[in-house]
């Protein structure tokens, strides 16, 4: 799983054996430690109740999707589902499939091999990219 964030918005994208993964029941998760006790961990999992939420406790960041929400991101059309906390910050967070690069990455991220969903057909186009390119 890849997560990024900002200010104001929580991405995670992920591959299609993490949505098996998820889709199964068992959770799915990514850290980054920076010591002993320090770091970040997140968690994507189904949430036993209805909406999906986003919480945190200590340095742990939960997205729990609703079973209706799972639903949405394993049709083979959908490409992420997003949403919107109500309450103040009003953070927006989504769950994303992880499409192939369009661009190359530089040697130096080092960044192993994984596996991705199959780019929609106008995928480049959006990306601002042509095939000729």
């Amino acid at each position: 799983m890849k997560v990024r964030w900002t200010q104001d918005s929580l991405r995670l994208r992920i591959t299609p054996s993490e949505l098996g993964s998820v889709e199964r029941g068992e959770p799915v998760e990514t850290a980054l430690t920076l010591g002993v006790e320090s770091g970040w961990r997140v968690v994507l999992a189904v949430s036993p109740d209805e909406e999906t939420t986003l919480t945190q406790a200590a340095a742990t960041f939960r997205v729990a999707l609703a079973p209706a929400d799972l639903k949405r991101l394993l049709a083979p059309e959908a490409e992420g589902v997003y949403f919107q906390q109500e309450a103040a910050p009003g953070v927006r967070y989504y769950v994303e499939k992880d499409f192939p690069c369009v661009h190359p990455r530089a040697i130096e991220t080092q960044e192993p091999p994984t596996d991705t969903f199959a780019a929609p057909e106008d995928f480049e186009a959006r990306k601002g990219t042509t095939s000729g390119e």
